[in-house]
């Protein structure tokens, strides 16, 4: 049996593969289940020598929005011959920090049913088309431990403990039993605070733009149709300016253990060569027999994934009581999913019974007390229900496991609010607006919620300036933004600046011709 393996399914990554494959083997990983999603060359042509040694095992999956439905096949086919099972990508890279060995790190978690580690994201490190030193030694710069991005997590997962794969990140896992991050916090979803002192997971994400625009053509693997906004890859490169080299590190320790200088081997022949040298070295365990079948749809995975995909229609649409029917039919089958009951009690709220809600929360937090999860959805009830002193004092709890949260501390703002403790409010809460829509973080509408009630306290005590930055700055990144518009409006009217105002008002009207509120504020402004 197998200690530690990792799924994988790819498309048209083949230039990749080998890379991959060898550094993931020099840090201890001993199988490798591959599925070939439509790839141009056939994966098993490109890793015929991987297949030959007992290393890679590559099965097609053709069609759209087959990733889950990969995960689920290899789980059930495979899950039998493997202690722990990773489900990574060809632009992620496991990096122990404390070992050489992802074994040695996973020995200390086999009471779990999985580990959740955190993503480091990479930028383009200025190449325009893929550098030939691969991506380990061509991208060496990351966004900072802070970036909002870094609380997507990837999972490696005990098989005999998995009900499902919930989404490309995380699993839905069976009773007394659930997933934990390097410090053991439970986590349950697909976000998580950024944690990697033990363990890191570099994401190549950006690579060369060349391949950014590729990757914008080919669109998600996760899903039967959209692709990656722009935006996301301009952000992440714009914030990669941090040196960050621990994968080469390992490696070069490792190439130390087999008596050789890395610099050295590189300088000769190339890391991508060198490690494919030394992997020649290491021996796979010999295969156990599966029973290897078709990748299907398994109607379990169909089934969770349509359902998925209703409720967040439904709330999208407003309708929080269709909603709440359809995440009580999916704890039917995961009745153990904190995240579930948490957002079952936020739609709850949103349908005015905050019982109901208390109730779901209750049952989240008998199941994972003092969970980040359970403590949201703490936070967000105590700021509905007005209990501005408990929503303080959750929100504080999570800042000690998540400190650099913008969530987290848009929510402490609004209990500071709520509290009259303003000055504190307008000291986190001004600059966590501004990075907001620079970085477009937070939940819909929440960031403008959050300036519109710093925008309210900034004109009760007359400080109309930075009443006036904050909507300026927010037209800024969204100049076409009405109700900023609206909001800059009503503060250049409580200033006196009616003809400000007024050609605020007409830009908006320029925006949205019909909206009453701004008719009728022109109407104001016109008999004033």
């Amino acid at each position: 049996m197998d200690y530690l393996s990792l799924c994988l399914v790819c498309k048209d990554e083949n230039d990749y593969l080998a890379e991959w494959i060898n550094y993931h083997i020099l840090m201890g990983v001993e199988r490798f289940y591959i599925y070939d999603n439509d790839s141009q060359t056939p994966v098993r042509e490109t890793l015929k020598d991987y297949i030959r040694q007992g290393w890679a095992v590559v099965l097609d999956i053709p069609g759209k929005g087959m990733q889950l439905h990969a995960y689920d096949h290899c789980l059930h086919t495979f899950g039998a011959n493997t202690f722990w099972m990773g489900f990574i990508d060809t632009d992620e890279f496991l990096v122990p920090r404390q070992t050489l060995d992802l074994k040695d790190f996973l020995r200390e978690y086999e009471e779990f049913g999985g580990v959740a580690v955190s993503s480091l994201f990479f930028g383009s490190n200025g190449h325009q088309f893929r550098p030939p030193s691969g991506q380990i030694a061509g991208y060496t710069h990351s966004t900072h431990a802070t970036f909002q991005g870094n609380v997507l997590v990837k999972s490696i997962v005990r098989p005999e403990k998995v009900l499902l794969a919930y989404s490309p990140h995380d699993f839905a896992y069976k009773e007394n039993a659930h997933c934990v991050n390097e410090n053991r916090l439970w986590v349950d979803g697909m976000k998580f605070p950024y944690h990697a002192e033990k363990i890191q997971l570099n994401h190549y994400f950006c690579r060369s733009q060349n391949e950014i625009d590729q990757k914008l053509a080919r669109g998600w693997a996760d899903y039967k149709t959209g692709s990656w906004p722009r935006q996301r890859f301009d952000v992440v490169n714009k914030q990669s300016i941090y040196p960050e080299t621990t994968i080469l590190d390992r490696l070069d320790k490792i190439f130390g253990q087999a008596g050789l200088d890395m610099a050295a081997v590189v300088q000769a022949s190339g890391l991508l060569a060198g490690m494919a040298e030394l992997a020649r070295q290491r021996q796979p365990n010999p295969p156990e027999p599966a029973a290897i079948l078709s990748p299907g749809l398994r109607p379990a995975v169909s089934l969770a994934a349509d359902l998925r995909a209703q409720t967040l229609a439904a709330e999208e649409r407003g309708d929080f009581g269709e909603a709440a029917r359809l995440i009580q039919v999916r704890l039917e089958t995961m009745p153990y999913r904190v995240s579930l009951l948490v957002d079952l009690s936020v739609n709850q709220l949103n349908l005015g019974d905050p019982a109901a809600a208390w109730q779901a929360l209750s049952r989240a937090w008998r199941l994972a007390p003092n969970s980040y999860q359970a403590l949201m959805g703490m936070a967000y009830f105590f700021l509905r229900v007005q209990d501005y002193a408990m929503a303080e004092k959750t929100s504080r709890l999570l800042l000690d496991m998540a400190p650099h949260s913008l969530l987290v501390l848009g929510y402490l703002t609004e209990a500071l609010l709520g509290l009259g403790r303003a000055d504190e409010a307008l000291k986190i809460g001004l600059p966590l607006v501004e990075l907001a829509d620079i970085l477009s973080e937070l939940p819909k509408g929440m960031a403008f919620h959050l300036s519109r009630l710093l925008s309210d306290q900034l004109i009760k005590t007359r400080n109309f300036g930075p009443a006036v930055h904050l909507w300026q700055t927010r037209l800024e990144m969204q100049e076409n933004d009405l109700y900023a518009r609206i909001e800059l409006a009503r503060v250049l009217q409580a200033i006196g600046d009616r003809a400000g105002a007024l050609r605020c008002l007409q830009q908006a009207q320029k925006i949205a011709p019909e909206n009453e509120e701004v008719r009728q504020l022109l109407r104001n402004s016109s008999s004033g």
